[in-house]
């Protein structure tokens, strides 16, 4: 290993901003070391280094840039790794924009575009609550409108008993 890795390696261990490991990390997978050799050789975990790595190989350069300036922060650069190249700097912006929560970017990830359908899938799911008297949430998928999933939220085990009493006939799934 080079003076020079060694001296980054150095400012690394030393560092406790989050962006600054971040470049130092960058820096080091471009002088070639491995994300594993620098998770050894510094003070940092292998997913936190890991983690870093996968932002300096998948984010476009505009993305970076809002991350290093801490216009965006860690947690949002990452959800914004998952998106195409060509999204991303928009999705950022528009996180931005509105300031949107890590939480709420990555359920927007999750959902359908379609306005029209998630409103009927919201009125289905109030109408299906009111009747049962569970609490039942029903969305469709991200790119599939004919798919989705359907939550229903319990909270004791009794109302556990009653929701599979209701889904397969009986309070218990021991009587099987």
């Amino acid at each position: 290993m080079g003076l020079y890795q060694q001296k980054l390696l150095g400012q690394l261990k030393q560092s406790s901003l989050v962006t600054e490991q971040y470049r130092l990390i960058a820096e080091l997978l471009d002088e070639g070391l491995k994300a594993s050799e620098i998770a050894k050789k510094s003070t940092l975990s292998d997913y936190t280094v890991r983690h870093h790595a996968r932002l300096h190989r998948k984010l476009t350069q505009s993305v970076k840039d809002l991350f290093l300036s801490e216009k965006i922060t860690f947690s949002l650069a990452r959800a914004i790794a998952g998106l195409p190249e060509e999204q991303q700097e928009a999705a950022a912006r528009k996180a931005l924009a509105k300031h949107t929560s890590v939480k709420n970017f990555r359920s927007s990830l999750r959902q359908n575009d379609d306005q029209q359908l998630v409103r009927e899938l919201e009125r289905l799911s109030d109408q299906l609550s009111s009747l049962s008297g569970l609490d039942i949430q029903i969305t469709a998928d991200k790119g599939n409108s004919r798919a989705g999933r359907w939550i229903i939220r319990y909270t004791d085990l009794s109302m556990f008993d009653t929701i599979t009493e209701k889904i397969i006939g009986k309070r218990s799934l021991d009587e099987f």
